[in-house]
């Protein structure tokens, strides 16, 4: 018996315990030499914590440590058996979407949509999108509506926030705040852009960034339907100047914890938008060292160093704040001065190597 055999023999208590980490069977397989099975999470980042715990569900499921491996996409882990793809999944993931969506017609900008995205009369100063209520976007939104800054965005959440939500919250924060538990806001959300619930699921949302679904807005009306998270309306884009980005990761669940996550949510930003971005510290070092610009005429980036989590929320919210109380005209300025480097981002994206994904998992196992 080999030893996906051996997994596909587990007891269902077992499996769950392993299948908590690794959300799809299909991403648990054989290794080449077939010595080592191979539990595939590039899609996500796992915490040390995390992967105790997957350990642990291995170590009794009779798993030896030389018999497993782990693929992973958190970019600082340095822990035992867990391998990094050397090109970043959620690059490639987020790059062949562009190339391959019939909604996203404006990558990489023609001349045509350059000269209009210049021009346009926005009506709002900024796009963020939140998907599920984490800790950090709660804050966040929290903070926009308490400064009166919710009124200068496209904003979106796709998920009420329970009460559950808010003591997650507080585990995290030491705080009296009580982070609008109960305001109007998050009372009468889930706030839509261009999206309604999923007509297969009424009552639940697909999980994605704040424009997963079909579009309801009367604005919006008429336009190609929004069915995939890595989908985004150009109309957004005309209508701001630049992007709130609330990345997976911000808290760690374990204080310190040595995590670093690049996702979707960052990249589709760096080719579309000035963005300012809610992430663990590093995100946009780990950027610059694969050729990415971002933005610091527009933002302070020192907030990208800044290791206490509470400290950089408060920084990066203070630079939000900052920038839309210096109102529309200075906006717009430092928007149209960006624009040399989106549209370096767009190149970084189109020149660099195609690989599918496929071939780069084969290459990273072949040793195997």
């Amino acid at each position: 018996m080999n030893l996906l055999e051996k997994y596909n023999n587990l007891s269902l208590n077992l499996k769950e315990k392993i299948g908590k980490f690794i959300h799809n069977e299909e991403d648990i397989f054989l290794s080449p030499s077939g010595k080592k099975i191979i539990f595939h999470q590039a899609s996500e980042a796992l915490e040390e914590f995390e992967y105790n715990q997957l350990s642990k569900a291995l170590d009794l499921a009779g798993f030896l440590k030389n018999e497993w491996l782990i693929i992973d996409s958190n970019i600082n882990s340095k822990l035992e058996n867990v391998i990094h793809p050397q090109v970043d999944f959620q690059f490639i993931r987020t790059k062949d979407h562009l190339f391959k969506s019939d909604n996203i017609t404006f990558f990489p900008f023609s001349d045509t949509q350059v000269l209009e995205l210049k021009s346009f009369k926005r009506d709002k100063l900024f796009l963020l999108y939140n998907g599920d209520p984490h800790p950090h976007r709660i804050m966040l939104l929290h903070e926009l509506v308490s400064r009166n800054l919710i009124q200068h965005g496209l904003v979106s959440l796709l998920v009420k926030p329970t009460k559950e939500h808010f003591k997650h919250l507080r585990d995290k924060i030491t705080s009296t705040k009580t982070w609008g538990e109960g305001d109007f806001y998050f009372e009468s959300a889930p706030h839509l852009l261009d999206i309604e619930h999923s007509p297969q699921r009424p009552d639940t949302p697909l999980p994605g960034d704040g424009h997963s679904f079909k579009q309801v807005s009367d604005l919006y009306s008429g336009k190609t339907e929004i069915t995939n998270s890595l989908d985004f309306p150009y109309k957004h884009l005309l209508d701001t100047f630049f992007s709130i980005v609330p990345e997976t990761s911000f808290f760690p669940i374990e204080p310190n914890a040595d995590l670093l996550f690049c996702s979707e949510k960052s990249y589709k930003a760096l080719i579309s938008q000035p963005f300012i971005v809610f992430a663990r510290p590093g995100l946009l070092s780990y950027l610059h060292d694969n050729g990415f610009k971002t933005f610091p005429d527009m933002f302070d980036e020192s907030y990208d160093e800044i290791e206490d989590d509470l400290e950089r929320f408060n920084f990066i919210i203070n630079q939000i704040d900052i920038l839309c109380n210096k109102g529309y005209d200075y906006i717009k300025k430092l928007y149209l001065e960006s624009f040399d480097n989106l549209l370096h981002n767009q190149q970084i994206f189109i020149n660099r190597k195609n690989i599918a994904y496929g071939d780069v998992l084969n290459n990273l196992i072949k040793e195997f």
